[in-house]
């Protein structure tokens, strides 16, 4: 059951990426007045996606799995790299601000553990973390430093970093056996024992995020309020993309969390298979690879 949701967060973070891919931007009222409800792949949107085409979200958390396998663990160097290599390639072309600063600065000479942008709470490094949870499953106080150091490499503000360790944390737990809410309330215990002030702020309060504002605690909260109380993957998912704004990034790490949760099973075939440019068979290699290689 492990081996099959290892496979089912990367793929499900993939199929939640490129379904809300053409939704990107769009209101929620302007997405309901076009699509009714959006539940299907779909060319078009801002950036003209061909229909199941994955974004940035799902080829920097390629990224960050190729680098764990790659080099049988955390080695942020590599990882620097590869999100510099793939900044030059075609699949860049919605490359966010802040990685595309950070990412310059990186080029620059200044070195991964100096390149992060402090000033922008914004969701570029929540949208590619889940893979640590993958590797660091069972070492909780590694994965609480990978998450916070992968991020820092781009997107340094301490929202973004424990952002970053929330879902990480749930994602991890739910893998071990939590239920949701388990999972959901021991993330927030030990993001309390780093932070009291950013749970105090945004965790259980009257805070309510905005899908257009890319913050990464608006992700955080949107993808995993459409995750909490759904019933299935693609109720998780059609909930988060529908929401409009930030679309592709909420699809994507609610879609971590559900295959997380509800296993591979519970994609839709119809969604996975007509991923682009990577199939789903690249993605589930890469979660059986990381499933071997998990550090005990």
């Amino acid at each position: 059951m492990m081996r099959d949701k290892f496979v089912a967060t990367l793929l499900g973070g993939a199929v939640g990426d490129a379904l809300g891919a053409p939704l990107e931007f769009m209101t929620a009222q302007e997405i309901a007045n076009q699509y009714g409800t959006a539940r299907e792949m779909m060319a078009g949107g801002a950036y003209d996606w061909r229909c199941g085409e994955c974004t940035d979200d799902t080829s920097l958390s390629r990224c960050v799995a190729e680098s764990l396998i790659e080099c049988k663990g955390y080695n942020p160097k590599d990882m620097a790299q590869r999100f510099l290599k793939w900044s030059k390639t075609e699949e860049a072309k919605d490359i966010g601000n802040t990685t595309k600063e950070a990412l310059a600065r990186l080029e620059s000479g200044v070195k991964f553990s100096a390149s992060g942008i402090l000033k922008n709470p914004t969701n570029g490094s929540v949208m590619r973390c889940a893979p640590l949870s993958l590797m660091y499953v069972h070492q909780e106080d590694a994965l609480i430093d990978v998450s916070m150091e992968v991020s820092a490499i781009t997107h340094a503000h301490p929202e973004a970093k424990l952002s970053c360790v929330f879902i990480n944390l749930m994602i991890a737990k739910m893998l071990l056996g939590f239920d949701r809410k388990a999972a959901y309330d021991y993330a927030a215990k030990k993001v309390r024992e780093i932070d009291r002030d950013f749970i105090k702020q945004y965790i259980g309060s009257s805070y309510k995020p905005e899908p257009s504002k890319g913050l990464a605690v608006n992700t955080l909260l949107l993808a995993t309020s459409s995750f909490m109380k759904a019933q299935s993957f693609e109720e998780t998912v059609t909930k988060a993309v529908n929401m409009g704004g930030d679309a592709d990034t909420t699809g994507a790490v609610a879609g971590a969390l559900a295959g997380a949760y509800f296993g591979s099973t519970g994609i839709p075939q119809r969604w996975s298979s007509v991923l682009k440019p990577k199939p789903a068979e690249h993605f589930m290699t890469l979660g059986e690879q990381l499933f071997k290689m998990k550090i005990s």
